[in-house]
C-alpha cells in the first residue's frame, strides 16, 4: 500500500471509528446542557413520499417514550443527482413501505400507487404551514392517506388553507442541504441522521443511553431477523435466493455477510449475481451521499459486531481483480467464501485488492489457493456476465445493491433479511 492510500486508509478508519462517534455525541450534549436547549429532533417529510406515511404513525408515539421535541420540516425538490434511477425507486418504495407497514401494523393503503402531482403540491404547501402546530402528524397521516389513494377531492377539503408560498419549503430544503442530507422521511439529531423506520434503533439506543427512554428497542429488524432465522433450521434447505451484490458496495459487504450466515444456519442456496459499480459504470455518487453511506454502514456494522471501517478502497483494479477471479471460482461453488472474504478484506481488513499478495491472503481467508490469481477469468468475459446481472436486476424493479430476489419478490437492501425469510416461507 502506498503512502498516500495509508493516509487515506488512516483517515477513514479514525472517521468511521467508535471513539470518533462517542466523542462527537459527547460534545454535542455537552453543548446541548451549556445552551441549556431541550432535546429536539428535526424530521423532514414529504407528502409523496411513502416512508413518510409511516413516519408521521410513529413518530408521536415516540416523543412521547423519550420525552423529546420532534420539529417537522416539510420538503418537496430533493436533488436529483442523488437518485440514480428515481422511477424504479418511487415505485419500489411503495411496494417496500406497504411490506413495512405490514409489519409495524401501521396503516399504508395496499391499493397505494403514485400520487397526483397536484394533491402532492396542496398537501406539502398546507403541510408546511402548519409544522408548528401539535396537529401537524395527525394531519400529515390523514393527508397522506387520501393522497395514496389518490382522492383528489379529500385532499382539496382537507387543504383548502393551503399557503401557495413555496417560502418555507425552499428554506427547510436549505437547511435539509446545510445539514449534510438529500433525503425525506430523515430524522436529525445531534448530528446524525437517521432515516426511517429502518434506523430509528440507532436512535432509540443513543436516547437509552442517555437516560431518557424506557430501555427498550422497538424497531430493531436484525434482532427480528436473527429471530426468525435461528426458528427456522433447515426447514427453507435448498431454497434459493439471488443476491446482486457489488463488491464496491459497504452495503453489499454487510449483505454477504448476511447471506453466509443465512446459508450455514438454514442451508438455503445463494446464487450470487456481480455487478459492476456505479462509478464504473459511468455514474456518479455525490460526496454528501458517500459521506453519509460511510457513517450509516459503520454505525450498523457496529450494532451487528461486523468489522468495519480500515478500508482499502477497491474502485478499479482491486474490482476488476476481484470480478475475474470471483466469476471463476463461482463455477466451482466457492464465490461465496471468495466474496465475503474479499468485501471483508477491502472494508474492514485494508487489504490491497490490486496486488497478488493481497488477493493471496484474501484467497487463503476463503480458504481457497492462491492459484485461483492464474485461473482468473478474461475480462471480456466476466464483463458480459456481470452486464447481464446487471440488466437482469434492473428487469426486476431495482436499480442498486445489495438486491435479493426470491422468486418473483424482489428487496433492496441489506436490512430486508426478515422480509428475505418471509419469502422463503413462502416460495
Amino acid at each position: 500500500m502506498g503512502f498516500e492510500n495509508l493516509l487515506k486508509t488512516k483517515a477513514v478508519q479514525w472517521l468511521t471509528s467508535e471513539t470518533r462517534l462517542n466523542t462527537k455525541r459527547f460534545n454535542e450534549e455537552l453543548l446541548r446542557r451549556l445552551k441549556r436547549r431541550p432535546h429536539e429532533i428535526l424530521y423532514f417529510h414529504r407528502v409523496d413520499d411513502p416512508y413518510c406515511q409511516l413516519m408521521v404513525q410513529v413518530l408521536p408515539e415516540f416523543s412521547r417514550r423519550f420525552g423529546v421535541t420532534i420539529i417537522p420540516k416539510v420538503v418537496e425538490k430533493l436533488p436529483a443527482d442523488m437518485y440514480p434511477d428515481p422511477a424504479r425507486f418511487e415505485a419500489y418504495s411503495i411496494i417496500d413501505a406497504s411490506r413495512l407497514a405490514r409489519l409495524y401494523g401501521a396503516g399504508f393503503p395496499s391499493s397505494a400507487t403514485v400520487p397526483d402531482r397536484l394533491a402532492v403540491n396542496m398537501a406539502n404547501r398546507y403541510l408546511a404551514t402548519i409544522e408548528r402546530s401539535e396537529a401537524f402528524f395527525a394531519a400529515a397521516e390523514e393527508i397522506g392517506e387520501a393522497l395514496w389513494q389518490r382522492n383528489v377531492h379529500e385532499v382539496q377539503h382537507l387543504t383548502k388553507n393551503a399557503d401557495i408560498s413555496d417560502n418555507q419549503l425552499t428554506e427547510n430544503s436549505r437547511l435539509l442541504k446545510s445539514l449534510g442530507h438529500y433525503a425525506s422521511a430523515i430524522l436529525y439529531y445531534g448530528g446524525e441522521f437517521y432515516f426511517g423506520l429502518d434506523r430509528l434503533d440507532h436512535l432509540e439506543r443513543r436516547l437509552n443511553t442517555l437516560g431518557l427512554g424506557d430501555g427498550e428497542i422497538h424497531f430493531d429488524l436484525q434482532r427480528l431477523w436473527h429471530g426468525h432465522i435461528r426458528n427456522l433450521e433447515k426447514s427453507i434447505a435448498g431454497r434459493t435466493v439471488e443476491l446482486f451484490f457489488s463488491v464496491r458496495s459497504p452495503y453489499s459487504y454487510l449483505g454477504l455477510e448476511y447471506a453466509r450466515e443465512l446459508s450455514d444456519v438454514t442451508g438455503a442456496n445463494i446464487r450470487l449475481r456481480p455487478v459492476l459499480p456505479m462509478l464504473m459504470r459511468g455514474m456518479k455518487v455525490p460526496l454528501a451521499k458517500g459521506q453519509y453511506i460511510l457513517s450509516d454502514v459503520s454505525r450498523e456494522a457496529r450494532a451487528k459486531g461486523i468489522k468495519f471501517g480500515k478500508i482499502n478502497d477497491p474502485l478499479g483494479l482491486a474490482t476488476k481483480r476481484a470480478m475475474a477471479i470471483g466469476f471463476s471460482v463461482m463455477k466451482e461453488g466457492y464465490g461465496l467464501e471468495f466474496f465475503s472474504a474479499f468485501t471483508r478484506g477491502v472494508w474492514s481488513e485494508g487489504i490491497d485488492g490490486t496486488s497478488d499478495e493481497g488477493l493471496s491472503l484474501i484467497l487463503e481467508k476463503a480458504g481457497l489457493s492462491s492459484n485461483w490469481i492464474n485461473l482468473a477469468m478474461p475480462e471480456s468475459d466476466w464483463k458480459k456476465i456481470a452486464e447481464t446481472n446487471q440488466q437482469d436486476m434492473l428487469m426486476s424493479g431495482s436499480w442498486g445493491v445489495p438486491t435479493f430476489r426470491v422468486g418473483n419478490t424482489v428487496l433492496w437492501g441489506q436490512d430486508r433479511m426478515w422480509a428475505v425469510l418471509e419469502a422463503l416461507k413462502q416460495q
